[in-house]
């Protein structure tokens, strides 16, 4: 039966293209490789210790050098001489099963009958922890290349390890990297840059974040940035009532405020809206859950802005950023949440759950509402995206004395509805 073998050839020089992968690309009908790698990889093939493939007296089949195109063409090519009994060897620079085609090979519905072996190769990473002697099992690895990835996510993972690998991308490199560790004051940590590693012009080189960030780097390389303190991010406890600038602004009560961010389960480095802040306690609680992160915060009423203004300086939270207006057009100019809390909509909870459907990632949507108007609604548009959405109903009692008793009193209950959208 014919295989696909998934070679990883290592930085990119002959020198890190191992033996077990040079046997199987000559083995192998097809070759299929990026364009630019074809001369070498036909190079390593026609060494004199192909001698010797072949049974005496039977001349070694000539391989086929094909370079790679688009994806899905690729895959269609692999699939086409896979039918016709043909073993194929797809080559990739560094190592397959890091940040890899093979992933994509198995996303695909193509390779779902395809018999495939992994050659693993040697990656970028690896070849920059052997030039600085770091090791690696204490590293975390984190790709840019490609990937959305926040600034505060990234400070974030510096904060908690003592080492991470970066793979970057022309855009997002070393210098990038060392500014977000300034602007989030990440500055007794070391940068490391690696480029053309394996190559007679390779370049190595560290320094302090603000040292790296004026240097300039070729558009493909890899990073490490060494933390000689990591510590774990640990979140504040919730404050009362009574710390918020509130005036006369409805202001949700502080036992809803845990249970709303208990459904909202934040991560430090989460993008957050705050639709209907009122008097901002829903906004700074989620800011001082969220340091890596950001927070925005709609609000129509006037008022209401300058509260939350007020109560945004008096915590210190800088990465809780303010808009005045129409909820329904305020979130249209808002960067993709992870977490969403609607606490009032001014009616256009439609619109503005179809803003957060558009994206295309899963959004986590909790909503309050007190009205039996607003819970019909919520129920309703909620419904449409997630039919298992959660919803719990809360009532708090507080204790009031008169004379030598003690009664409750009980605020309206309150829905809080939470979705995946």
């Amino acid at each position: 039966m014919s295989k696909l073998t998934i070679i990883g050839i290592g930085p990119g020089s002959e020198g890190y293209v191992m033996p077990a992968a040079k046997t199987c690309m000559e083995k192998s009908h097809t070759v299929i490789a990026a364009k630019r790698v074809l001369p070498m990889l036909q190079s390593v093939c026609d060494s004199p210790a192909s001698a010797g493939l072949s049974e005496p007296g039977i001349p070694k089949p000539e391989t086929v050098f094909s370079p790679m195109g688009r994806i899905k063409d690729t895959f269609a090519q692999i699939d086409s001489l896979l039918k016709e009994d043909k073993d194929v060897a797809l080559v990739v620079s560094g190592d397959p099963l890091m940040y890899s085609l093979y992933k994509t090979i198995l996303n695909d519905p193509v390779s779902t009958d395809w018999d495939m072996v992994i050659l693993p190769g040697i990656g970028s990473l690896q070849m920059l922890g052997a030039a600085l002697g770091e090791t690696m099992e204490d590293a975390r690895i984190v790709s840019v290349h490609g990937r959305s990835k926040t600034p505060g996510s990234i400070a974030l993972t510096v904060t908690e390890n003592p080492k991470v690998f970066f793979l970057c991308s022309k855009d997002q490199g070393p210098a990038w990297l060392s500014r977000i560790m300034l602007d989030f004051g990440l500055t007794d940590v070391t940068v490391s840059a690696g480029a053309n590693l394996s190559y007679e012009d390779e370049m190595v080189i560290s320094g302090s974040p603000a040292q790296m960030a004026e240097k300039e780097f070729p558009a493909l390389c890899v990073a490490m940035i060494k933390n000689p303190a990591p510590k774990a991010v640990t979140r504040p406890c919730f404050l009362s009532d009574a710390d918020f600038e509130r005036d006369k602004t409805p202001m949700t009560k502080e036992e809803i405020r845990v249970l709303i961010l208990h459904k909202m389960k934040l991560h430090a480095d989460d993008i957050v809206w705050d639709i209907g802040a009122g008097t901002g306690s829903v906004s700074v609680e989620c800011a001082r859950q969220t340091p890596f992160g950001e927070v925005h915060a709609v609000e129509r009423s006037e008022k209401a802005i300058e509260l939350i203004r007020k109560n945004k300086e008096k915590f210190s939270v800088d990465h809780l950023h303010i808009y005045h207006g129409d909820a329904a057009e305020e979130v249209k100019k808002l960067p993709v949440p992870d977490k969403v809390f609607i606490g009032g909509s001014g009616g256009k909870l439609e619109e503005i759950m179809e803003v957060i459907a558009s994206f295309d990632k899963k959004v986590q949507v909790t909503v309050s509402a007190v009205t039996l108007e607003t819970i019909a609604e919520a129920e309703e548009i909620l419904g449409k995206y997630d039919p298992g959405y959660d919803v719990i109903q809360a009532t708090v009692g507080r204790g009031r004395k008169i004379g030598q008793y003690h009664i409750m009193d009980t605020n309206n209950p309150v829905m809080l509805f939470t979705a995946v959208v």
